[in-house]
């Protein structure tokens, strides 16, 4: 039962600047020697170190000793406590000897190794004025004791902080990744494992904030409330955690927007036993990459949205044929007859189905850029030709492609209480939201109960598949936003390259939904630049390439920790070979939220290829697919070319090594 006391300093620590101190209450420090295994208060300060906190509410001591101390109780009865100097002092032996155990925090002094910060204990006393406690500071120590004066106010708190009797002072502050190490030992809930189970780093306090976030604040007393619920929400963001279902997490690339995801599932499943909680996904390694990071006993079901769909429609479920394949069959001849491209007029398919436009004079008057190219009137007529002539045999023949699986779904759905899955999820979360078109969003409502909540992860510099806005997909989520800016996953050198095309496009850069990385904000951790490798031809790429991955390999990298990234489907077959040896490679279409030490980007010389001169919009969104492939690499990045680098990315050429391929007898593998 939290007591008055323990209340009063938990509001005040709620209190003091977030930057600079962390806290945790009653938090249990495991492989200990004694009982003492549960403070009432743990404190990081940044700039202090760690303190210990007991706290006591006691109105009246009439006695003190060493050992123990005399008091007089609320009912007027006189009993014998154990001193809880001592009682703290035990706590933070136990604590000691848990971080002393981390070699990341200690440091070599005076030939010794030490921890890198000081320790302390020290008693609480919120209703024990001062002078009362220097009476009885010939029992006990001096300068560890908080009286009712101290407890008073949050700058006074503070100030008294500092003035503890610190056996020595930091001469820098703590960095955050030791703050984090800290924050391991005392919650180990926060610690992330990789896919071997071993940690690989721990949650940021954002990110542990946007998990633990209550649907809505619970209505305790003021101090209560702060001590259970730490309320770091500006009013924007209280208001919409009171009132709204809807959270939508949006963050840079490598911000750990999926783990967030992940483990705000697990903490809701925790807390409400008896609700349905679906997580949604994009693909197929997506879905099985969240499956990875969640138990395998949670009753949490994480599917692919057309896997969602096949649910949905049950007997009815057929699997879809692709529309490009589909247009590639009906008109062979496609360039020659039209010099059009299939997968152009695939998408164009895809997105007049998404959008409705099945009439002609719609489609000829309905804005459509960034297409790789603008249609004329003319070319637009060809695809109103060819749009007519595709949905006619399509009936014909009761085709269906992956464009109408959301809208059978949906049509499925309006059964509404017939079906077993309209409105039966308590709790639906999408990941990548952002590649959702609006009829995907659509769907995932419709399984939703009306009191439901609806979480959604989104980067929109990583869009691949569709770029709509929210307001078009019907989601609401205006001051229900919470940003991710630190992008702690891949090194600073691997982000700066990749962040050099995003600012280098005038679009990217100046639109509202990008987010900009803080680099300084946190230790993203440093490592090896980009290389930029220039090669003379394709079987000279493809050598290279090869050569990169069996050196890393032979130097202890595992396969399945390499991809190759390939910007056009076409291209994959000069590496699907190494897939032989566990290595990743798929085109851009598959990557969307995995992650790999070692990313080869290979071919980007035609990366940017359209028939005729690329519009603005199209440079951009091909940017926005390099930028992501990047992303997915943690520590080593290789990106290759042949002949010569397009100038659409040579903003990247100030931050990467750039050597050249074999035949030019200069290329060095380390």
């Amino acid at each position: 039962m939290v007591t008055r006391g323990e209340e009063l300093v938990a509001g005040l620590l709620n209190r003091l600047p977030e930057e600079e101190y962390t806290f945790f209450i009653e938090p249990t420090i495991t492989h200990t020697r004694s009982a003492y295994r549960n403070p009432d208060f743990v404190v990081v300060g940044k700039s202090l170190g760690v303190l210990v906190i007991e706290v006591k509410d006691w109105k009246k001591i009439t006695r003190a000793a060493q050992q123990t101390v005399e008091i007089v109780r609320d009912s007027g009865e006189h009993a014998t406590e154990k001193n809880p100097l001592k009682i703290a002092k035990e706590y933070a032996h136990n604590l000691n000897e848990r971080f002393e155990k981390l070699h990341t925090l200690l440091r070599k002094h005076k030939g010794k190794m030490k921890l890198k910060f000081p320790w302390m204990y020290a008693v609480a006393l919120p209703h024990i004025e001062r002078n009362v406690i220097q009476k009885c500071e010939d029992a006990w120590e001096k300068g560890h004791v908080f009286s009712k004066e101290d407890l008073s106010s949050p700058e006074l708190f503070e100030r008294a902080l500092r003035d503890l009797a610190w056996v020595w002072r930091l001469e820098k502050p703590l960095s955050q990744a030791d703050i984090d190490t800290i924050r391991g030992v005392l919650d180990p809930t926060v610690i992330i494992p990789d896919s071997q189970g071993q940690p690989m780093g721990v949650l940021t306090t954002q990110q542990y904030q946007i998990v633990h976030e209550p649907l809505k604040v619970v209505k305790a007393p003021q101090a209560q409330q702060q001590a259970l619920m730490p309320d770091l929400l500006s009013d924007e963001g209280r208001s919409a955690a009171e009132s709204a279902s809807i959270r939508l997490i949006r963050g840079v690339a490598g911000s750990g927007k999926s783990l967030v995801l992940a483990y705000r599932a697990l903490f809701l499943a925790e807390q409400n036993p008896d609700w349905r909680i679906l997580i949604l996904a994009f693909n197929k390694d997506l879905v099985r990459d969240l499956r990875r990071r969640v138990p395998a006993e949670s009753s949490l079901q994480i599917m692919g949205f057309h896997e969602m769909c096949a649910d949905i429609l049950r007997n009815k479920w057929r699997l879809p044929s692709s529309v490009e394949g589909l247009v590639n069959n009906m008109f062979p001849d496609l360039r020659w007859q039209y010099g059009l491209d299939p997968e152009f007029v695939a998408k164009e398919i895809e997105w007049r189905k998404e959008m409705g436009l099945y009439d002609d004079e719609a489609y000829l008057s309905a804005k459509r850029v960034g297409r790789g190219y603008r249609l004329s009137k003319e070319k637009r007529q060809l695809i109103n030709d060819i749009f007519n002539r595709y949905v006619k045999r399509y009936a014909q023949e009761h085709l269906v492609d992956w464009a109408d699986v959301p809208f059978l779904a949906l049509e499925e759905l309006k059964l509404e209480n017939q079906h077993p899955l309209f409105q039966s999820y308590d709790a639906v979360l999408v990941d990548e939201a952002q590649d959702f078109a609006p009829s995907w969003i659509r769907v995932a409502k419709k399984l939703l109960k009306p009191e439901g909540m609806f979480f959604l992860c989104d980067d929109p510099t990583q869009s691949l598949f569709a770029n709509y806005s929210w307001k078009e997909k019907g989601v609401d989520v205006v001051g229900r936003t919470r940003i991710l800016r630190v992008p702690f996953r891949s090194t600073r050198e691997v982000m700066v390259a990749a962040q050099s095309i995003i600012t280098s496009d005038p679009i990217l850069a100046q639109s509202e939904d990008t987010v900009t990385p803080e680099f300084d904000s946190y230790d993203v951790p440093s490592g090896e630049q980009p290389l930029l490798v220039q090669y003379r031809d394709l079987k000279d790429e493809i050598s290279g390439t090869e050569e990169a991955v069996f050196n890393a390999t032979r130097s202890g990298m595992p396969a399945n920790q390499i991809a190759v990234l390939c910007h056009n489907h076409h291209l994959v077959k000069h590496w699907a070979h190494l897939r032989d040896a566990g290595v990743y490679v798929e085109s851009f279409k598959k990557m969307k939220g995995l992650e790999f030490r070692m990313v080869l980007i290979p071919h980007v010389h035609t990366a940017f290829d359209t028939p005729t001169k690329p519009e603005d919009m199209f440079i951009s969104e091909r940017r926005r697919c390099v930028y992501t492939a990047m992303t997915r690499a943690r520590e080593k990045l290789v990106i290759s070319y042949e002949g010569k680098l397009p100038g659409y990315l040579d903003a990247l050429q100030p931050y990467v090594q750039q050597v050249r391929g074999a035949s030019y007898g200069q290329v060095r593998w380390s």
